[in-house]
């Protein structure tokens, strides 16, 4: 059944008529990374960002440069734009159609190799490439059979009627565990252009599981004392139109009645703060917030679950969703940097300090991860996860954006020989910031 699964996910994509390298969708776009001081300069780019509705890659901000893409026949006035407000920038790429494609041969490529080497066994799933939805719906199966406190339940339905998969780790309590044991939960591909989320989303639960079949200290300790609650790839129509049409599309695939653009950012569709700062009314802007607070069935799905774990009377304690790229973990608030932060923040950031340190550790990756409150640190953005895991249904103290590998080399074209080592980090991360909460704040 598996290699049937796998031989049918290549079939499909190598004769879409619409596959990203045959439509030359962002030929001549470029990539441009702009280096902002001042804060007049930032609010001239988030004017621009509305008027136009270019793709900003990274929100501006003055902590980190600015990327954005921008459209073929939009370069020349924009870099005029630039020049005459004295906006130092650079051109990170080219052509952005170049990446894609490069991007969509060599995803390809290992799909086809795996295909005549075929899968027959858990063991068999290659973490090292990126995965087509139905394989990554697959793989939950395969997880869920290997292991015997593991189960795959239907987390939800996307718009399209995609099943979304996930998967309940409930592994023996420890002896200091509480009763029931509190839940961690684990989003990723949010965002449907973030590749990366996903993978690096399954080789967390993929090496977790098999290091505890090993009897590794750090994996019994954190599976004896949380449940684990792993949705790894929650938008899954958008992710299944970036492997089909559109390898850049960032947001889900509901259409909106009476305007011609397609999609909300799920990421601005949450009830927390909804429609406020960093949140478009606009339906064709990336960041569309939705016609009203969880209005998206993928979001609908995300708050039904905690509705029902709050209803069982189980207590969620760590919300992470996954995203990329610039490597920030981020905690509340997201909605407003002037809102004064939780009285949980200090615990936040302390936990999101251990996860830091532990990822830059690992591989001493390129720019370092950082931490902070998001919207003070980065930018604000209302409706956004991190704020709902806090603020919201869940009520789980420690919750976080962390945005992946890289920052800007590649964004979200970062090629398969990134998703090991953003993997073996993100799995360092993880285990430092529940061993925080562990030793800290564990109840």
């Amino acid at each position: 059944m598996k290699f049937v699964v796998l031989l049918a996910a290549v079939a499909a994509l190598s004769s879409a008529a619409s596959f990203p390298g045959k439509t030359e969708h962002y030929r001549g776009n470029q990539l441009i990374r702009i280096t902002v001081e001042y804060e007049e300069d930032l609010k001239w780019l988030r004017n621009i960002e509305e008027k136009m509705n270019l793709d900003f890659w990274t929100d501006p901000s003055t902590i980190r440069p600015v990327d954005v893409m921008v459209p073929r026949d939009f370069t020349s006035e924009f870099k005029r734009m630039l020049n005459k407000r004295e906006l130092y920038y650079k051109v990170l790429r080219q052509d952005l159609q170049d990446d894609v494609d490069n991007d969509l041969a060599e995803a390809m490529r290992a799909l086809q190799k795996k295909a005549r080497i075929g899968i027959q066994t858990l063991d068999d799933f290659d973490y090292s490439i990126y995965h087509p939805f139905d394989e990554i719906q697959q793989w939950a199966t395969d997880v869920a059979n290997e292991y015997s406190f593991v189960t795959k339940f239907k987390f939800g339905e996307t718009y399209e009627g995609r099943e979304i998969g996930a998967l309940e780790i409930a592994a023996p309590a420890n002896a200091m565990a509480s009763d029931p044991k509190p839940v961690v939960y684990f989003e990723g591909g949010i965002h449907a252009r973030e590749w990366i989320s996903p993978a690096t989303v399954m080789f967390f639960t993929g090496k977790l599981l098999e290091m505890y079949n090993n009897g590794d200290a750090d994996a019994r300790r954190v599976l004896g004392m949380f449940d684990l609650h792993i949705v790894p790839s929650l938008n899954g129509d958008g992710y299944v139109f970036t492997w089909t049409d559109e390898r850049l599309w960032r947001k889900a695939r509901q259409p909106n009645p009476d305007f011609g653009c397609v999609g909300t950012d799920l990421n601005r569709n949450f009830d927390a703060f909804w429609g406020q700062n960093g949140a478009s009314p606009w339906p064709c802007s990336i960041v569309y917030r939705g016609f009203t607070p969880l209005n998206n069935p993928e979001t609908t799905a995300v708050d039904a679950h905690f509705q029902a774990l709050k209803a069982a009377g189980r207590v969620t304690k760590v919300f992470i969703d996954w995203h990329s790229y610039s490597q920030p973990i981020l905690a509340p608030w997201s909605y407003s940097s002037a809102a004064e932060l939780p009285a949980e923040s200090e615990n936040q950031l302390a936990a999101a300090a251990a996860m830091a340190a532990a990822m830059n550790s690992t591989n001493s990756v390129a720019g370092g991860y950082i931490h902070g409150a998001s919207a003070r640190l980065l930018y604000e953005a209302s409706g956004a996860s991190n704020d709902y895991g806090f603020a919201s249904t869940p009520a789980a103290t420690y919750t976080y954006v962390v945005e992946l590998r890289d920052t800007g080399e590649y964004g979200f074209v970062l090629p398969a020989d990134q998703i090991l080592p953003s993997g073996e980090e993100s799995y360092d991360g993880g285990i430092a910031l529940l061993d925080y909460v562990i030793n800290n704040d564990y109840d």
